[in-house]
């Protein structure tokens, strides 16, 4: 079973509220949604903490908010600010965390398009509390990444748009790869978020393009790979836009990550004239279908 999506919102002083407020933003925000949103089971809770989860639908999928004392943490003994350090600075600064709310998904995700439906509904009801309650930033618990709240929700808001982008449910690390036979430096880029969606965290190979440059490419195939949902095969290549192709393949280790990883290539390619669209497999097999939420 793979990792089921939470965000975390970190509150400094109680707050009451109750599903028929969550609701209701919902609606606001994404009016296009109105009739796949609904109540599955009533809750909320008082100033003093009082209360108990509430339930919703969005489309097919449910999720649950809930209430906790004290600040946020993750599963494991990780340090959150070591792992997930917050966006404005250090969290030392800020006033200290009354209690915390926890968005759920509370369904398991089987496939990509399963995953993306998830992810999408979790944001979207932490996008709404963002109007219900008072919090400073949004933490996304499977990309270890915190997110000031104002552009989680304009990020969320996107995600009834055709210009949907993903960047915020995924960070990135980058070490130095070693040198090339000409003694030019490298890079390595490892995410952190894309495992819930297909199993595996995706690598580059060492690369000696420019740090922006391979940034713009991992993007672009991490939004790519999520949104549509393509099935991933060994030594698959795609087109991307710059005159890249990029192969990526199954791997049973990483050089960051000990655990199975995408390994993603770039590759010269011909010239935008000649390459098919973005999003295209090389050769052709056909489109890729999404999952409406």
């Amino acid at each position: 079973m793979r990792e089921p999506f939470v965000a975390l919102l970190p509150l400094t002083h109680s707050v009451d509220f109750t599903h028929d407020q969550i609701l209701s933003r919902l609606t606001g925000l994404f009016p296009s949604l109105t009739s796949k949103l609904g109540v599955v089971r009533a809750g909320g809770f008082a100033a003093g903490g009082e209360g108990g989860p509430c339930f919703l639908a969005v489309g097919p999928n449910v999720i649950s908010v809930h209430l906790y004392p004290g600040p946020p943490r993750f599963d494991t003994l990780e340090d959150i600010d070591g792992a997930c350090p917050a966006w404005f600075g250090s969290r030392g600064d800020h006033p200290k965390i009354h209690s915390h709310v926890v968005v759920y998904s509370e369904q398991d995700a089987f496939h990509p398009a399963e995953a993306l439906a998830a992810a999408a509904a979790v944001s979207m009801v932490a996008a709404a509390l963002i109007s219900v309650v008072p919090v400073e930033e949004i933490i996304w618990k499977t990309g270890r990444v915190s997110i000031e709240p104002q552009a989680f929700q304009r990020a969320a808001l996107r995600l009834t748009i055709p210009e949907v982008k993903v960047s915020h449910w995924l960070t990135w690390r980058r070490v130095e790869g070693p040198l090339s036979p000409q003694g030019v430096p490298s890079l390595i880029f490892h995410s952190t978020g894309l495992a819930p969606f297909f199993g595996r965290e995706l690598e580059t190979v060492a690369s000696i393009l420019p740090q922006p440059e391979v940034e713009k490419r991992v993007l672009a195939v991490t939004d790519f790979l999520i949104l549509h949902g393509p099935p991933v095969f060994d030594d698959m290549p795609l087109y991307v836009p710059d005159h890249d192709y990029v192969r990526i393949r199954l791997r049973d280790r990483g050089v960051i990550d000990t655990k199975p990883v995408f390994l993603l290539r770039i590759e010269p390619g011909p010239a935008a004239t000649t390459g098919p669209s973005f999003g295209q497999t090389l050769p052709a097999k056909g489109g890729f279908g999404r999952r409406a939420i």
